[in-house]
């Protein structure tokens, strides 16, 4: 109930604060219309929050369910069919809200669960929860992760509700967008090294582009592209990307004015993603039937 409440005043909203947002509404369009390219129709998918691709077998997703649902994955490919999962060992789910992944210097794919949401501004138990991505590329079915670390934070200026995070291809560090009705919002990153099973009081990230993205309602996904060159950041009515300067570290993202990026209607869309390649993104919602939708780049 409380989520479709947000969600009509989203609506309501919508109109009046883009009006003091200077994204780059002036580009004729940097991806091309949103196409339905499947349909998510398992009733035990009814809550999908998060979605990132698999590393080891092309065309398939990794997704989660948020509050409600077991310490579980779920492997899905592009045309919305459920093939497996996998419950993550030495993890709870008490609302899980985002998914991103990162290939480490080994080159081992990892996964990282963001348990950040907090609707009542209540919790204590924070976490963002990073796991061996499961070897898909020999086939999927149902079964277990590696043991997850697990990394507990806190915010440095009170509580907040999070859906959304996205990951520094260059080092791993976790980043995230906080969700509101009551601007501003707020980018928020992990300090580094991450230690697991300590406690981390997050930094709060300044820049134009976290300017910006901070007078966003409801900001309910995020993702960043394989090559870290882009962050997209959605709401349930849009998104807005931001480009990092060709040759520039990561963090020089946020000095960029974030652009929008126009996506097709969804009952309470949460997840977004871009595809393994980098030259599309997709997204999916709650509910069932889940429609995917994919957007292919056509201007850099």
């Amino acid at each position: 109930m409380l989520k479709k409440l947000l969600l009509v005043l989203g609506l309501f909203s919508f109109c009046f604060y883009l009006v003091d947002i200077k994204f780059a509404f002036d580009d004729p369009g940097i991806y091309g219309e949103a196409v339905k390219i499947g349909e998510i129709t398992d009733p035990s998918l009814r809550e999908i929050s998060g979605m990132t691709p698999s590393h080891t077998a092309k065309g398939l997703w990794w997704m989660h369910n948020d509050s409600g649902d077991k310490a579980r994955l779920y492997v899905v490919n592009s045309n919305g069919k459920l093939l497996g999962r996998y419950t993550v060992q030495g993890a709870r789910n008490r609302d899980w809200e985002d998914i991103g992944g990162f290939i480490g210097k080994n080159g081992k794919p990892m996964l990282y669960i963001a348990d950040s949401g907090d609707n009542d501004l209540n919790r204590d138990d924070l976490t963002i929860y990073r796991v061996k991505e499961p070897d898909l590329s020999k086939g999927v079915s149902d079964g277990e992760t590696e043991p997850a670390e697990a990394f507990p934070f806190r915010y440095p200026d009170g509580r907040h509700d999070a859906e959304a995070i996205f990951i520094d291809p260059t080092n791993g560090r976790p980043y995230l967008v906080t969700k509101t009705l009551s601007l501003p919002g707020g980018v928020y990153r992990f300090p580094l090294p991450l230690r697991p099973n300590v406690t981390a009081t997050l930094e709060k990230v300044e820049g134009e582009a976290v300017n910006q993205i901070s007078k966003l309602l409801l900001v309910t996904g995020a993702a960043t592209s394989p090559d870290g060159n882009r962050v997209v950041v959605r709401t349930y009515l849009g998104a807005f990307e931001m480009t990092r300067p060709q040759g520039s570290a990561f963090e020089s993202i946020f000095k960029s004015t974030p652009k929008y990026v126009k996506l097709s209607r969804e009952r309470q869309g949460e997840a977004i993603s871009y595809t393994l390649d980098g030259k599309s993104l997709v997204t999916t919602s709650e509910k069932v039937p889940a429609p995917i939708f994919k957007l292919d780049r056509i201007k850099d």
